[in-house]
């Protein structure tokens, strides 16, 4: 970007509600803040809430998905069949606006000229909001829910072709969106001292650490000698403690960390990944050419994810943690297959997603106009 163009202030929002749609903000913010004429700001949408409310939304929603997947799976469901006449929906707007006038308000004095969301709350927020800035919605899974429609925003930034035919199928425009991928760090290396002389599977939890990780290793344990394990336990520090104890005894080669900002490192060292198939992280490993065994997938969202890797033959959902041996066998039998499934997931995801967003929203100075003068 050229330095003589104006400077255009750039605000960013998420949701803490999962690790991903923090982390897709936090690569937008990270690419936005190289380019010259650009000023910044990174928000969580729920700070702008009072205490009790972010307490109930962000708290709420991890003790659904963990505790009661079902009704969690009820309402991701419920809410998308039909979203705009779903009672729990009309609560929510009509509750958020009278609490989020902190957010009209920084509106007002930040005014800025691009404003892009990583979750679909600020949608909702906008809707009858008057404004002069472009509005941009990133999807950071490969579904997109009814949440996140609106003729408020004017353009969508989505996985895969699929994605946009869904949404097309809900009534956004086709020049309204645009196929990115889901932006992501950018990697910045090619290996690390955790690599061994062995096939190296890396686990990981999510960052909540949840599931039946002990049995997942003490499954592994008929391949002593043939592999090694690196598994990351979230920020379950509980957890941590307690795999550190099993790893003592284990015939296997198990190494255990918690949540890390070094993930990469572990991604470059590992043959294959065992994990909940979160937007972000599978984008993550099939930006790497990870092959993935996906499990405990949270109903809606991540059963979409998972079906996405599925269906491009990068990666299997298990709903059994015993079939996981079985299936590492099946590749460590045939290289050949297990090569196929590294070429397939490097190819399933764009790795320029950050620039694409920033090109389409920020660079293209015609991006928007004929959706704001309608607004």
């Amino acid at each position: 970007m050229s330095n003589n163009l104006p400077l255009e202030k750039i605000v960013i929002l998420y949701a803490p509600c999962g690790a991903g749609h923090k982390k897709a903000a936090e690569a937008l913010a990270g690419y936005f803040g190289q380019q010259a004429g650009l000023a910044v700001e990174i928000k969580d949408i729920l700070d702008f809430a009072p205490a009790w409310y972010r307490f109930i939304y962000r708290d709420g929603y991890y003790l659904l998905v963990k505790k009661f997947p079902r009704l969690w799976s009820l309402l991701y469901q419920g809410t998308e069949l039909g979203y705009k006449e779903h009672i729990l929906v009309r609560f929510a707007r009509w509750i958020e606006d009278s609490l989020f006038d902190p957010f009209y308000r920084y509106l007002k004095l930040a005014k800025p000229t691009v404003l892009i969301t990583t979750h679909f709350l600020p949608i909702s927020l906008l809707k009858d909001i008057k404004r002069d800035f472009k509005f941009g919605a990133v999807i950071t899974d490969y579904y997109p829910h009814s949440l996140w429609v609106s003729s408020q925003v004017d353009k969508y930034f989505v996985a895969s072709d699929y994605v946009k035919q869904v949404l097309r199928q809900k009534g956004v425009r086709e020049d309204s969106i645009d196929i990115t991928g889901i932006p992501i760090q950018p990697i910045a290396v090619t290996g690390s001292d955790h690599k061994k002389n062995l096939f190296t599977v890396l686990i990981l939890s999510g960052a909540g650490g949840v599931g039946d990780l002990s049995s997942i290793i003490k499954g592994l344990e008929v391949f002593t000698g043939k592999m090694q394990v690196i598994v990351s336990t979230g920020l379950n520090r509980k957890l941590q403690a307690k795999l550190v104890q099993e790893a003592k005894v284990s015939t296997l080669d198990v190494q255990v960390i918690g949540f890390t900002d070094k993930i990469y490192e572990y991604y470059a060292s590992s043959d294959i990944v065992i994990t909940k198939p979160g937007g972000l992280t599978v984008t993550e490993c099939l930006t790497f050419g990870l092959p993935l065994i996906m499990i405990n997938a949270i109903p809606g969202q991540e059963e979409e994810n998972a079906k996405f890797v599925a269906e491009h033959q990068a990666g299997i959902l298990v709903k059994d943690i015993k079939q996981i041996p079985g299936i590492i066998d099946g590749w460590l039998s045939n290289p050949s297959q297990l090569a196929a499934m590294k070429a397939r997931a490097l190819i399933t995801a764009p790795h320029d997603s950050n620039e694409r967003i920033f090109n389409k929203l920020v660079r293209n100075k015609n991006c928007c106009n004929n959706n704001r003068d309608s607004v």
